[in-house]
């Protein structure tokens, strides 16, 4: 599928990566391309030395020209902004990234989405499948725009992470497989309910036809019904349950399932540490390889050698006995929820940041369960302290490093100190990968 964009007059709206990506390849096309963002030349200095040739860019707005052919829309950019009122009357039609890709890539696409687990996942499917000897590219929400596949497309398979965001400008995306992981509350300062945070997650699989494979996790009942009324052939993950098709543990192993038929993959004895908290995950990556062909034999061994991401639930280091684990990637407290439960000693939490309209609430029976102490950072940290009404000891801190010594203060051997942030990191870090590193860098200074 393509679609003809020379002479076109196209508006980018966001300088981010993958409004950078799609405003160099649109015009590589031949299109006039115009990028806008809200932000004024100053703030963007080091962004503006990446715009490419012939692309024009108007600073301190996203209002669109008038005359737009077409809207390139980053996922950063509400689709209900008003800045889009005009535009929408007129009848432009406004895609994004996600979508504009698509149209001119040629090979299959392996799409996963939910709430957590998404990079965690989409990385081990593209490892499974490169170690299968298939010729792929990784790309999407996890860093690197879909529009960057296209200057040398894979002959088998795109696997692209997607998030909420882009899956609001879809038209025509249509995965050869999908994936939703999950779903627990999230963005809801953009997308104000979780039943539309929901029909969102849910419109990944709204193109796919019969020949089409959507993978859901079991275990979710929100996610099984976004099977519901869909086209594609579904396979399933589950940690506690039997599947007929997909992945499952049975007796202390993971096991493929085929019509019913069971394969045995690894024991979860012979997991590494790294994967024996991202099981869920593994589940979904070893459902989505095996609908890609990949022989368990090759799964067991990628499985085996398999080191995590950097910031989700990453092992930093040990101090008097006490581990330190990097999880700044956990940005909403379903994230939060899966790091806690996935530890059975005494935690040290470090959490909060630019709330995200989470309701804290859910998790204080967890809390009183699992954490010994908390570490309280960031916006948030009056709306978690309302919520913790005195039940928990805690501390404020107004940077990393403090928060780290005032963790390290309450840890005793045996302890895991832990950052998992449950919230939005852009009110003290750059992003989340800031967050991870100050942590880290805050823990290597520890004696």
């Amino acid at each position: 599928m393509s679609m003809d964009v020379k002479g076109k007059k196209i508006s980018v709206l966001g300088m981010a990566r993958s409004g950078l990506s799609a405003a160099d390849f649109l015009s590589r096309q031949g299109a006039r391309v115009t990028l806008f963002d809200n932000k004024t030349l100053e703030q963007l200095k080091e962004r503006a030395t990446l715009v490419p040739e012939n692309v024009t860019v108007c600073y301190g707005s996203s209002v669109p020209h008038k005359d737009s052919d077409l809207i390139i829309l980053s996922p950063g950019i509400d689709i209900a902004s008003p800045d889009l009122d005009e535009a929408k009357q007129n009848g432009v039609e406004i895609i994004g990234e996600l979508e504009m890709a698509f149209r001119f890539f040629n090979s299959p696409v392996i799409a996963i989405s939910g709430t957590n687990g998404k990079s965690t996942t989409t990385v081990l499917i593209g490892d499974l499948l490169k170690e299968a000897g298939l010729d792929i590219a990784v790309g999407g929400n996890i860093g690197t725009p879909f529009s960057d596949l296209l200057a040398s497309p894979p002959k088998d398979f795109a696997v692209i992470e997607v998030s909420s965001f882009q899956l609001e400008t879809i038209r025509d995306f249509k995965p050869a497989i999908s994936a939703i992981l999950n779903l627990t509350p999230d963005h809801l300062d953009r997308h104000q309910t979780l039943e539309h945070y929901a029909s969102l997650k849910k419109r990944l699989t709204e193109n796919q036809q019969a020949g089409d494979v959507l993978v859901l996790n079991t275990d979710d009942e929100r996610v099984v019904a976004m099977g519901n009324n869909s086209r594609a052939r579904q396979a399933r993950f589950s940690l506690t349950q039997n599947v007929e098709q997909g992945a499952c543990v049975s007796n202390g192993t993971i096991v493929l399932n085929k019509n019913g038929v069971p394969r045995e993959v690894i024991s979860l004895d012979a997991l590494p540490l790294s994967a024996k908290n991202q099981l869920e995950n593994i589940l979904a990556a070893l459902t989505v390889a095996d609908q890609a062909s990949v022989p368990v034999e090759i799964m067991k061994r990628v499985i085996q050698n398999f080191k995590g991401l950097e910031h989700r639930i990453e092992w930093v280091r040990a101090v008097g006995g006490v581990d330190y684990v990097n999880d700044s990637k956990g940005t909403n407290l379903g994230a939060l929820e899966k790091s806690l439960r996935g530890f059975d000693r005494p935690v040290v939490l470090i959490m909060g940041g630019q709330d995200k309209g989470g309701d804290f609430l859910t998790l204080k029976p967890l809390f009183k369960k699992r954490v010994k102490h908390m570490v309280l950072i960031g916006e948030a940290r009056k709306k978690i302290r309302a919520t913790l009404n005195g039940s928990f000891t805690y501390e404020d801190a107004g940077s990393m490093e403090e928060a780290v010594k005032v963790a390290q203060a309450h840890a005793e051997s045996g302890d895991l100190v832990l950052l998992s942030p449950g919230c939005a990191s852009f009110d003290m870090f750059r992003d989340y990968e800031d967050r991870g590193r100050q942590f880290k860098e805050s823990v290597n200074r520890l004696k």
